[in-house]
This record gives structure tokens, sequence and C-alpha cells, in this order.
């Protein structure tokens, strides 16, 4: 009874369970079921299995394997035929490659005696002379997963047969010849199949790694440029640069003064740059990954290009469509007007927790649209970051070229794309550099001074540097580049900035003699000419503090008038507020580097938009400046504390002729006699103060009459020998 009872609740679970299938599933299942047996019994009792035993033998099994994966797939998953049509391909290729080694065994016995374990179809793939078949056999594993993958599988065989090529040197000329003809033809296929959107965008991360790798050994003079019958000493020319590359700074004569005895330090005092590794296959997933996250919020993107720089990764992407569209193939005038429209860019720029949940980092920015062209960029962390060292940035071409031109060439760093970022600081004219602390603010700074250094002797530049902090700018002294010793103390930035103006009002007068309007016509017509004065400035807030308005006034008149006579302002601070970077500073100083700030506020401080709350850190930077009306993501040069040691003792040891002298002595009845002279109608506000209160101070007067603490001691004393006033 227990038996019977067990069996009906087995019974009715099996129907409950074939209630709840697709029926349409379970119909498919029992056609494939009834097919099976009818094929192992046609196998069996048929005559066919003669012809099939002779036709594929033992073959039959690659055949139907991947015959019945095309079959089962076409009938459930159809959507996965067209994306992976390549592993389709190869995986016919192997079913071949298969078919033909069953073909090169004979039993000894039987049907398959004659025709092989592979029968008579293998024996078109393999079959004999065993010569031929090999070589048949091999073109097959060797050419399939090439048509199939002509980009990686390409680039794979080069760097085989590049490797190989080192060892066909002893087999003499036309060996060599042959690995290096070989070598071509697989470069020719990595670049023919890369996708046009990367090989069209100059700085891709394919193009990049080609050209900081050295992909194309003929491009350095290893394979080509030879005698003809002679094999080049690989072991002797690797490394060596090509005839027409920039000449090393070592050896670059100072522009401007030929003839200069100071020496250029070399350019190897700087650490070299390491090597990158190719990052393809992950990018490629990581925007396989952005498309998807967006598409699952209904929001349709597509990756159109990949920049990969030291640490940040952009992808631009470029909004889809919603709604139906018209007919396949019919582009863009076969959608259906009113049915189908762009997807909005706000969308995108709304779903960045997402794409930061995704793409498992909380460090993600998107910039719509990207300036000069049609793209959303969206930059993330780089899966594998690299430094940017400062000799990397100052080898590359743009850089040189800068150096030719004479002005002041600095070197920055390396944007998105990985492409050198360089600038002239006497085209700025002036720059703001503002962080907080950790950020890259100072080693910035550094880069910035040590660019100066390699470039320029100290017969065409000199320094001024003013550090409160008392740590970052004074391993520089003892250069012969500095008018003075870096200033330590607040008290004395004010005298020395009066000196600066000074300094500026005698080169007006001295290019008015000459008829010159500016500093690069004047050095043009003058025997003696002027060298570049550059004011640099650790730490803005503790001068802000201290001297108040009167520093304020002081670096505004030099931010204004400076650029005409070679006078240059570089500031720096990790307090942007506005009453340490106020507008008036700001309108004067264009170009202008934010590294990570902490909120919101200190990034519309520094560029008057945000985004500067958004960036890694350790250099990561955002440069505004004239050449575009939005500022560029930007990875900082590192260069380190030895570095910094070499560069300053090969100038304290470098003994060179005596540089011009610039006073800083504070005369005043110097130059600036109009700024000294008291204005009777300050004067008179003073004179009305001093009536209603007998006992002024200096302090009051700089409040109210918005006055240096210099001026107003002046107007404290005048007022004591009217007898307004009177000290306690």
């Amino acid at each position: 009874m227990a038996f019977a009872i067990r069996g009906v609740r087995v019974t009715v679970g099996l129907i409950k369970m074939v209630g709840r299938l697709n029926p349409r599933r379970v119909g498919d299942a029992l056609v494939l079921l009834a097919v099976s047996i009818g094929a192992a019994v046609v196998w069996r009792y048929s005559p066919a299995n003669e012809w099939a035993v002779g036709a594929l033998a033992y073959a039959w099994v690659p055949v139907v394997l991947w015959t019945g994966a095309a079959a089962l797939t076409l009938r459930f998953q159809r959507r996965f035929l067209l994306p992976f049509w390549r592993w389709w391909g190869l995986a016919a290729g192997a079913a071949a490659a298969v078919t033909g080694i069953l073909s090169l065994i004979h039993p000894q016995f039987g049907l398959m005696a004659e025709v092989s374990l592979g029968g008579r179809w293998g024996g078109v793939i393999g079959g004999s002379p065993l010569a031929l078949a090999v070589l048949k056999i091999s073109a097959i594993v060797i050419l399939t997963p090439l048509a199939m993958f002509p980009r990686h599988i390409g680039i794979f065989y080069g760097r085989v047969l590049s490797q190989a090529g080192l060892g066909l040197r002893a087999t003499g000329v036309q060996g060599y010849r042959a690995a290096l003809g070989m070598r071509r033809y697989f470069a020719g296929l990595r670049k023919s199949a890369a996708p046009p959107a990367v090989l069209a965008e100059k700085g891709s991360w394919e193009g990049h790694q080609a050209e900081r790798e050295g992909a194309t050994q003929d491009e350095q003079g290893i394979w080509d440029g030879n005698e003809a019958g002679k094999v080049p000493d690989l072991v002797s020319s690797v490394g060596e640069k090509p005839e027409g590359a920039p000449r090393p700074l070592a050896g670059a004569d100072p522009a401007g003064k030929p003839g200069s005895t100071w020496q250029l330090p070399p350019i190897e005092l700087l650490s070299a740059g390491e090597r990158r590794q190719s990052l393809g296959t992950a990018l490629d997933k990581m925007a396989r990954l952005v498309e998807s996250t967006l598409g699952e919020h209904g929001v349709s993107v597509e990756v159109k290009d990949i920049k990969a720089g030291p640490r940040i990764v952009r992808f631009g992407l470029v909004p889809g469509w919603t709604g139906r569209q018209g007919e396949e193939g019919a582009g863009e005038t076969g959608r259906v007007r009113g049915e189908s429209s762009r997807v909005k860019v706000q969308s995108i720029l709304t779903r960045e927790k997402d794409l930061a949940l995704a793409l498992k980092t909380p460090y993600l920015r998107l910039e719509a649209p990207v300036p000069g062209e049609a793209l959303v960029g969206l930059e993330v962390p780089s899966p594998s970051p690299a430094k940017v060292t400062l000799r990397e940035v100052m080898e590359s071409p743009p850089f040189t070229q800068l150096v030719a031109k004479g002005g002041l060439p600095i070197a920055l760093g390396q944007d998105t794309g990985g492409s050198p970022v360089v600038m002239d600081l006497a085209t700025l004219p002036h720059l703001l550099i503002a962080g907080s602390t950790g950020s890259g603010k100072s080693v910035c700074i550094n880069s910035v001074v040590a660019s100066m250094l390699l470039t320029k002797p100290p017969d065409q530049l000199r320094l001024m540097m003013v550090d409160p902090k008392r740590v970052e700018l004074t391993p520089f002294n003892g250069i012969p580049h500095l008018i003075t010793p870096v200033i330590v103390d607040v008290d004395e930035v004010n005298s020395a900035l009066r000196a600066l103006m000074r300094e500026m009002m005698r080169r007006y007068r001295q290019m008015e003699e000459v008829g010159a309007r500016n500093i690069a016509g004047y050095n043009a017509k003058s025997k003696d000419p002027m060298p570049f004065l550059v004011l640099i400035v650790d730490e803005l807030a503790d001068l802000m503090m201290s001297g108040g308005f009167q520093v304020e006034q002081n670096l505004i008149r030099l931010a204004q008038l400076g650029r005409a006579t070679g006078i240059h302002l570089v500031l720096a601070t990790q307090r942007p507020s506005v009453t340490v970077v106020t507008g008036l500073l700001k309108a004067n100083i264009v170009a202008r580097v934010a590294f990570a700030v902490a909120s919101q506020v200190d990034s519309r401080v520094i560029l008057d938009m945000v985004g500067a709350e958004k960036l890694l850190g350790k250099g990561d930077m955002l440069l505004l400046s004239n050449d575009s009306p939005k500022p560029r993501r930007v990875q900082g040069t590192l260069v380190n504390d030895p570095e910094i040691d070499r560069l300053v003792e090969f100038w304290v040891a470098q003994q060179g002729p005596p540089v011009p002298e610039i006073s800083m002595i504070d005369d005043d009845d110097g130059d600036l006699d109009q700024e000294d002279d008291l204005d009777e109608d300050l004067l008179d506000q003073a004179r009305d103060l001093a009536v209603s209160n007998p006992h002024l101070s200096s302090s009051f007067l700089e409040r109210r009459l918005k006055v240096g603490g210099r001026r107003a001691g002046q107007i404290i004393e005048q007022l004591e020998d009217e007898g307004l006033v009177s000290l306690r």
C-alpha cells in the first residue's frame, strides 16, 4: 500500500514538472532524441555504415561535434552566432586539422587500413606524401588563427619572428633578408587590421605603444640602412638613434647667445623612463563593460575611441539611438522620423555612479563634450598605472622644438593619450599652481625649475624664489641663476617685489631707447641682451596674510606689465580661497594648474569650474590655458630629490663669466618715485580721519585707505609733522 502511494506521488510530481516546462523546448528535446536514436540505428544496421566509415571514419567525431554545436546554438542561442563568428571559424579550423592528423594514421586491418582513421575526405587535408600532408596541416594551424584574429595573432607572430631573426644571423645574408621580409609582412598585417577609429586618432593606444616601445625595429635603424651583403651588429646598434633625431639637451648650444661659456647640464642627470606594458585586451573588456552597463539602464552608447595615458584611460562614448529604426542597411536615411531619437547626453552623465560601481572605482570623471570632438569623454584610472619622468618628456620632439625657439620651455607631463604636454612660459606668460597637500604641487614646481635649469644658462635666465615653508625651494640655494638666496622671511618679500618693479621700469626705459616693444625685439637689436626673470613663490597664502594688500598690488602690477620685459610669475598655493587667489590676480594669470582639492568650491576658485575635486592625486592635474576653453587632464612629471641634487651640484660646481647684477636695495628715491610720493587726496582722507581720531595707527590706515605698511608709515609721519596726530 505504501509503495503504491509513493508511486502515485512520483507520477503526480512528474506531471507537474512537465506542465511547468516550455512545450516548445520539450518538443525540441523529443525531436533531438528521436533523431539521435534514428542516426544510431542507421549507423549500425544500414548499408550507409560502410560509406560513412570510408568517408570520414573517426573524423566524424570532430565534425559531428562542431555541426551539433552549431545546430543547437542556431536553435536555442542564435544571438551567439554573429558576435562569436571568429571563434566558430577557429573551431572549424581545429576540426579540419584534427581530421588531417587522423588521416596520417593507418590501422593494420579492416576498411580503415585503406582509407586511414580520417577517411577519404581526411586524405584531401592530409593523406600522402607525408611531407605535403604536414605542410597542409601546418598551414591550417597557422593561417586559421591569423585569418580570424589578424591583429593579436599578427602581433604574436611578428614578435616570434623578430626573435627568430636574431638567430638567423649565423645563416648569412639570405636568411637575414628572409626574416626581415616575413617580419615586415606581419607588421603590415597588424597595422592594416587595427580598428579604423584607433588608427585615425593620433595618440591612440596602439599608435602610442608602437611609438613608445619601438614596435618596428627598422625605424630605429636596426634592420634598415645597412650595406648590401652585411649583417648588422645588433648588439651595438640597439638603443642608437637614427640620423636627424633631436640632439641631446646636453649638446645643445645656449639658444639666443652663441659662444656662451656656460655649459648646460646633460640630460643623463635625470632618471630614464620606465617601459609600459600593453593594455589592449583589458581596455577592450572595459569598453564592452561600459556599453553593457549603460545598455542595462536603457542608455545606448558605443565606445568609438580609447586613449590610454600613464594613469588615466579615456573612453570616447558616442550616444546611440532610442526607439524603432528603419530598414537594416539604410544608414542615416533609414530612421523613421518621430520613432527614433538620439540618446541625450544628460542621460549618460546621470549614470556616473552606476558606471563607477560597474568599473569598481570611486574615481571617475565624465566630460561632455570632449573639446574638438563629437564624443562624451569617460576618464577612469588605468588598470596598470605608470610614472611620467621628467627626462621622458624633455626628450620628446615637442619639447626639443620649444628649446629651439628660445623661449622658456617647461615640461608638465603627459595627457590622457600619452602625448607629452609642454608649454612655453614666455607665452603664457604667468602660471598659477594650486592644490591640496600631497597632490603633487611641490613636485610640479620642481619640474618647472628643473626644466628651465636644463635649457637656460644664467646669462639668459635669472630666478627669484620665495619659500616661506623653508623646505621646498631652499635646495636650489647656490645656483648662479638666483638673484638672491631663496627668500624665506615673508617680511622681505615686499622689498623684493619693489626691486623687481624697479628692474621692470628700467627695462622699459632701455627698450624705449632702442625702439623695441618687447624683450625679443630688444635682444635682437642690442649687443647686451636681457635675461628672462622668473619669480617663483611656493606658498602664496603666507605672503597674502603677512603682506596683505600691498603684496597683492605688487604681484598684480608685475603680472600686468612684466610680460613685455621678460618678467614672469609662477605662483603656488595649497589654500585656493578667494582671499588668496583673488579676482584681479586670476584676471592677469590665465594659465592655471589645479591638482586634487577637497571640494567643488576650491575647484571653482582655481578653474572657474568643477572637476578638480575628482582627481586622483600624486600628479594628476587639470591644465587650463589659452589653447582650450576647457581644462586638459594631465599626469605631471616626476622629479625626485636625487635628481635635483645632481642638477644643483652641476651648476654650483661650474664657474662661468659674471652675470648682470640686479639691485635688491630698497631705494626710496629709485624708479618708483611716483609710487612713493604721497597723493594729496590720500592725505586729505587721512587728515579727516585724524580729526576724529587723534591717535591714529598705521594698521588702521592700512585697512581704511587700503595702502601698504610703508605708505601708512609715511602718512603717519606727515600727520605728525602737521600736528594732527600724536603718538601714545
